[in-house]
């Protein structure tokens, strides 16, 4: 049997090569397992403590999550975030229901993403006098004691789409650390493409890009009024269901709001509404810098689905 997590040609030379190819192949060993999905086990994403209202989740800033200064990049702190608050969500979701991301909003705190950072999420409770409830989650996300990011958040409880079966129940689903990373022997055919994305962004990744910015393909470029990104979609973008997990839109959008604003390198804060899911070959996100004063910048972002429908609209506020 071959090796696991073989390396070939100059990816070699790189000095955390190898332990980014286990990362991903211990995210689609957990894929598999029915508990979490591909992006959480990917990044090695633990929930030290499940309360009856309330959730913690870590997250250590490594090689295979952060951009060329050391810091989580967004998409990657997308998916911590939300997924804390969806667990937390989940606690009082009914056996056999489904959620749904309505609204997601961050403040960021200015504190740099570096470290093991922890996501401290609570249920609010419910919202009523209308005809569909939802759920409230309030969250915090600290690095070493200090606030980075206040955070609120809504959710839907549906039926489960067709074909998906019910997940494992939360305090029994496995953690990261009690898998073992899946060998290229026993890949099917869409984890083959997962480790050649894997591949081909160590190839790409430099001294300008690290290589998380490849592997999901967030690498806004400018254009007229803000800035673009296209993303090509596969597998490891993918939550349970097969659509791409809420927390890359949120951080996909984030990062191309971020390119839209570039006199304005910080992000203040984010508001994104869900629309509709994420699915297909390719997401096409664009943001239009909507203000630009001297000390704040205001983006609006859309990202819509190759047929044209609508998936997510954020606002942001970036500070110079």
């Amino acid at each position: 049997m071959r090796a696991r997590g073989t390396i070939k040609g100059n990816r070699a030379s790189r000095p955390d090569a190898g332990s980014i190819y286990r990362q991903v192949l211990l995210g689609l060993a957990g894929n598999r397992t029915g508990g979490f999905h591909f992006p959480g086990y990917f990044l090695n994403i633990d929930w030290p403590r499940i309360g009856e209202d309330h959730v913690e989740e870590a997250l250590t800033v490594a090689p295979h999550c952060s951009n060329v200064d050391g810091n989580l990049n967004l998409a990657a702190f997308g998916v911590l975030l939300d997924t804390s608050v969806a667990v937390t969500s989940r606690l009082k979701l009914p056996a056999g229901a489904h959620q749904a991301t309505v609204h997601l909003h961050a403040q960021f705190t200015g504190r740099p993403l570096r470290g093991t950072l922890l996501a401290a999420a609570r249920h609010e409770g419910h919202t009523t006098g209308a005809a569909v409830r939802q759920a409230v989650i309030s969250a915090t996300v600290s690095a070493d004691g200090q606030a980075v990011c206040h955070a609120t958040s809504a959710f839907v409880h549906l039926p489960p789409p067709p074909g998906v079966t019910e997940g494992l129940p939360l305090r029994s689903r496995p953690r990261a650390d009690e898998l073992k990373p899946l060998d290229r022997d026993e890949l099917d055919a869409g984890e083959r493409r997962v480790l050649k994305a894997c591949d081909e962004a160590l190839r790409r990744a430099d001294s300008r890009r690290a290589f998380i910015e490849h592997f999901w393909n967030v690498i806004p470029r400018p254009a007229r009024s803000g800035a673009r990104c296209d993303v090509s979609l596969g597998a490891h973008f993918g939550n349970r269901t097969g659509d791409v997990q809420g927390g890359l839109l949120f951080g996909i959008a984030a990062a191309t709001a971020q390119a839209a604003a570039p006199r304005h390198s910080q992000i203040s804060n984010i508001s994104a509404w869900y629309i509709g899911p994420g699915r297909g070959d390719l997401l096409r996100v664009r943001s239009r810098l909507i203000h630009a004063g001297r000390s704040f910048a205001v983006v609006r972002t859309e990202i819509n689905r190759s047929d044209g429908a609508r998936v997510l609209e954020t606002v942001s506020h970036h500070a110079a």
